[in-house]
């Protein structure tokens, strides 16, 4: 490698640092963000898309199940707070009996979504993969080609010569 190939490899990794460091919007704002977006993925290069798959497939793993927790209710009232924590726990609970059956069909579908999203990640690696080694045989292949038509031009001329010697004989 020359100096400048040596240059422009140590921008990029540097390019890299820089954007791993920038990433994450929670750190650069120190908080949570008040609403959804969208990320640029058309924009992102082959390890932002790697490490943005790996962010989404955990989020998906981590809302699997989406059936909330009852003991996550709380009141920020003192005195009357736990008469409506019961209230509102108990309100859950008969709700929650009726749409169990359907929490459970969405709870099986939702692990079923993020089974699939991970077996798309390997089988998209497993086809990257694949080609580059595709790739390179093609690289071998066409050393291989490149070396074969060396090798009939010789054998060209080298038969070009041996006609051209024979018919001066048959002319003596």
């Amino acid at each position: 490698m020359n100096e400048l190939e040596q240059e422009i490899r140590r921008l990029k990794d540097e390019l890299d640092r820089k954007r791993e460091e920038i990433s994450d919007l929670r750190k650069l704002l120190g908080g949570e963000i008040d609403r959804e977006f969208s990320a640029p993925v058309e924009e992102f290069s082959n390890k932002e898309l790697e490490n943005h798959l790996r962010e989404l497939l955990s989020s998906i793993d981590a809302q699997a199940d989406s059936r909330p927790d009852l003991r996550a209710i709380t009141s920020p009232r003192k005195t009357l707070g736990k008469p409506f924590v019961f209230l509102k726990r108990a309100l859950l609970e008969t709700t929650f009996t009726q749409l169990n059956a359907f929490l459970d069909l969405q709870i099986r579908f939702n692990r079923q979504v993020a089974s699939l999203f991970r077996t798309l990640h390997v089988r998209a690696g497993r086809q990257t993969d694949r080609l580059k080694m595709l790739d390179a045989k093609i690289v071998g292949y066409d050393e291989d080609l490149a070396l074969f038509r060396t090798k009939l031009e010789d054998l060209r001329a080298a038969l070009e010569r041996l006609q051209g010697k024979s018919a001066d004989d048959a002319s003596h």
